[in-house]
């Protein structure tokens, strides 16, 4: 590929502390060569043509740690990869995918699959997180070991917290031997139920059950 020039472009960089208006030389080998202010018409040939983008930003890639695709079981939601192509054209890098898929991601063999199609059709990271307990139920603890060494980056049974104590306990102590995050869905379900708006004097006003903001808190 040719080098690619882009000028006059807002660019910040938190990691780097670059927070100005400059440009970005991409070389052939699609890295970055230069970025900042310090790139400008100087550093571009005579016949060279550049891309400007006034009142435009260059970011580093976004990642999104919360992201649901279909595949596999539900493909005809979303597959691998046109959740990847959704992902990039938002300026999004990298992504992590949820286990609520059909098989759930509570198995070796679901993450490497999963890992697989993201190789050979994904155009951005993609990155498995496995479940917390089989078949996404809250009752027994999936294989954690297993999965972290097929490449699951953490753990969550998504929109189903783990209501059980004693078994979110042993799901930390492995996640912390794992050095492994746990994403858990923060609700009681017994003080939700039934409920379809924040309780408070509006769900009062509309005699609707409301949920407890204490459904949050103690979880």
């Amino acid at each position: 590929m040719k080098k690619k020039y882009f000028l006059n472009a807002n660019i910040i960089d938190p990691q780097n502390s670059i927070e100005e208006i400059g440009g970005l030389i991409v070389g052939e080998n699609g890295k970055i060569e230069a970025v900042g202010k310090k790139v400008n018409t100087n550093n571009i040939p005579s016949r060279e043509k550049y891309i400007d983008l006034k009142e435009k930003y260059i970011i580093p890639g976004i990642v999104d740690m919360r992201v649901f695709v279909g595949e596999p079981g539900f493909e005809y939601k979303e597959t691998i990869t046109s959740g990847c192509q959704s992902a990039a054209a938002g300026g999004f890098t990298s992504v992590a995918v949820m286990p609520n898929t059909n098989p759930v991601n509570d198995t070796r063999a679901v993450t490497e699959h999963i890992l697989s199609l993201a190789r050979t059709e994904g155009i951005i990271n993609v990155y498995p997180i496995a479940a917390i307990t089989q078949k996404l139920e809250g009752e027994r603890l999936s294989e954690m070991a297993d999965l972290k060494d097929a490449g699951a980056i953490a753990f969550s049974d998504d929109g189903r917290p783990v209501m059980n104590n004693e078994l979110m306990r042993r799901a930390f102590e492995y996640s912390k031997m794992f050095k492994l995050p746990l994403i858990q869905h923060s609700e009681m379900l017994d003080l939700t139920e039934g409920g379809c708006m924040n309780e408070g004097i509006v769900s009062t006003e509309l005699g609707l059950k409301g949920m407890p903001t204490e459904a949050e808190d103690i979880m």
